[in-house]
């Protein structure tokens, strides 16, 4: 008699592919931040500036940073749940700043339908899913 035909478990993506994934948006988004006092690449965002850009030049320094962090150890089978619980923190705790942030009244924020409003829903999206993908290093840990 045979085993009766199971599905297969859908495949999630391992923990490096993750990392990888999240260094090179860690990238783009320092490369931006790192631009900020540049007008040229915030003109199609609505005109959203950040003012004082040295804090956004700070930040985008930091995501470089990370963005190393991340791809090292991305080979690294030693670092790579420590490293993925802190970009799971990082990634989540960023969701949350820019969701509060887009759901205020501040002045800076892109009108809504903008490409600069679709910019940064789609970056706060892309934080998230990634820090829940790395938030399973928690539960690997506890077993």
């Amino acid at each position: 008699m045979t085993a009766p035909a199971t599905s297969p478990k859908p495949t999630r993506p391992s923990t490096s592919v993750v990392l990888r994934i999240n260094a090179a948006v860690a990238v783009v988004v320092g490369a931006v931040l790192l631009a900020a006092p540049w007008s040229e690449p915030y003109e199609h965002l609505s005109d959203f500036r950040p003012v004082p850009w040295v804090y956004a030049q700070l930040a985008g320094a930091a995501f470089i940073g990370l963005a190393w962090t991340l791809w090292r150890a991305s080979r690294d089978d030693g670092a790579q749940r420590p490293v993925a619980q802190g970009a799971a923190l990082v990634n989540i705790v960023a969701f949350v700043c820019i969701a509060i942030w887009l759901f205020s009244d501040d002045e800076g924020i892109p009108s809504s339908g903008s490409f600069g409003s679709w910019a940064f829903d789609a970056v706060a999206v892309v934080l998230l899913v990634l820090g829940i993908l790395e938030a399973r290093a928690f539960r690997a840990s506890r077993s």
